[in-house]
């Protein structure tokens, strides 16, 4: 009896597996450029081209056919947009508050330009006077 139950689980698992839509065994190189500036939802620091996790598996499909439907890029990054917020963006866009991502590394990069600029600039000679009254005071013998 426990062997057919095992059986019976065994094929119903199989059946359900089956039926799980699949993504098309090759995608086009437009669906992983597109996949490749959206985060993948459920892994840390990949790309939805680069998982393989199956929400990123689905993402490549859904762009496949929004593709097939003739969607542009723009539209189906507002789709992932409208649906995970912006954040599934690699690149954030240029408003708001994130436009401090773009301008604070400029703005360091032109801060230490200048610092480092400041620092090894060439200095002005000191005038010979103050050179000839340095001179005198340290052959002077001490009080």
């Amino acid at each position: 009896m426990r062997a057919w139950a095992l059986l019976f689980l065994f094929l119903l698992g199989a059946w359900a597996q089956g039926g799980s839509a699949s993504p098309p065994p090759d995608l086009p190189p437009e669906v992983f450029a597109i996949a490749r500036e959206l985060r993948c939802p459920v892994c840390q620091g990949e790309s939805a081209a680069e998982s393989n996790s199956g929400v990123a598996v689905e993402m490549r499909r859904l762009i496949a056919e929004m593709l097939q439907e003739g969607k542009t890029k723009d539209e189906i990054k507002a789709f992932f947009v409208e649906r995970y917020g912006e954040w599934i963006l690699y690149e954030p866009p240029k408003r708001g508050v994130t436009l401090w991502v773009w301008v604070l590394p400029v703005l360091g990069l032109a801060l230490l330009g200048l610092g480092l600029f400041a620092y090894f600039r060439p200095k002005k000679p000191l005038p010979p006077e103050l050179l000839e009254e340095a001179e005198r005071r340290l052959k002077e013998p001490p009080a």
